[in-house]
């Protein structure tokens, strides 16, 4: 063994793959639910490149692989054939959310079947996305929106709310749905993301609609008077205090409620950030208001670093 170190062997990772990649189908081992287990605790460097390989993208991902391949997570990888996943993705009602899945799924079973590991078959891998995914452009209408927003107000549940936030700070449905109170300083109208898809701390501004509707929701002692909010719990919740994750039957009862239909929750930070465009913002402020990882070319952001918070 001690032979193998020296050559750059790691026993104890060789133990954990043997333990959860093994023959024995049951306790979840030897699945495609334990492949997953493994490559997502695989450390960045050594994963294939393409969808799902970044630390910080991966849950997403792997959330909708579960969503699609559902019916093969609990099946022995031993006996799956290519054909059983691409007839599922090829049956699958939303053929867009089939394809994404292909594509983050694929580099997976690229990595499992790369020489020395073996988990499956080489050919698992050559399944293809049922369609081609389409970038969204679907941008909310003046109208659109006139009927929109009253829904949102007059909504007394917490994903609406959450989208109303969504429309005037820009940001990510995800970033919405976990940020916490500790992150967010009302006097001085700001709300730090820590963790961000460009690796970089992002300070929102936030407008005074922004903070008037943060002030609503929080906490009144007995006299009525605001209290003090718990830094670790989070903006928008449930009544129980737990993440909003029923994001789609919520988006659809929004809808029924304002006559609008077919837009999601990144849709309205496109609307946001179109609507800047049109009231004549330039487009290194938009996307700095976005917080994408590039705001103005290669050669000027090696020498120009603001990411222009006072515009």
């Amino acid at each position: 063994m001690w032979a193998d170190v020296k050559k750059g062997a790691d026993p104890v990772a060789d133990a954990r793959r043997r333990r959860i990649i093994g023959k024995d189908a049951r306790a979840g081992v030897g699945t495609l639910t334990a492949l997953l287990d493994l490559y997502g605790a695989e450390p960045t460097a050594k994963r294939p490149g393409g969808p799902g390989a970044s630390l910080k993208t991966w849950p997403s991902c792997r959330k909708m692989v579960g969503h699609v391949f559902a019916i093969h997570l609990c099946k022995p990888l031993a006996t799956m054939k290519p054909g059983d996943l691409q007839m599922t993705a090829d049956a699958h009602r939303a053929q867009q959310s089939a394809a994404a899945a292909v594509r983050y799924l694929r580099p997976v079973l690229k990595w499992a079947s790369a020489s020395g590991r073996g988990y499956v078959p080489r050919d698992l891998a050559q399944i293809t996305p049922p369609a081609t995914v389409r970038r969204r452009d679907r941008v909310l209408s003046r109208k659109e929106l006139e009927q929109l927003l009253p829904a949102l107000a007059a909504s007394p549940r917490p994903y609406a709310t959450a989208m109303r936030f969504m429309l005037l700070t820009l940001a990510r449905r995800e970033k919405v749905g976990a940020a916490t109170w500790a992150a967010v300083d009302v006097k001085a109208g700001t709300w730090t993301i820590s963790e961000t898809k460009n690796g970089q701390p992002h300070i929102v501004p936030l407008s005074r609609r922004a903070v008037a509707l943060l002030m609503a929701l929080l906490p009144r002692d007995a006299d009525g008077k605001m209290a003090p909010p718990d830094p670790g719990k989070r903006l928008f919740a449930t009544a129980t205090g737990t993440a909003l994750g029923n994001w789609d039957c919520e988006t659809k009862a929004i809808m029924r409620a304002s006559k609008t239909e077919g837009w999601t929750g990144h849709d309205l930070r496109r609307t946001g950030a179109t609507m800047l465009g049109d009231m004549g913002e330039l487009p290194d402020i938009i996307e700095a208001a976005l917080n994408h990882v590039s705001i103005r070319s290669a050669l000027a952001a090696t020498y120009n670093r603001s990411r222009c918070r006072p515009q």
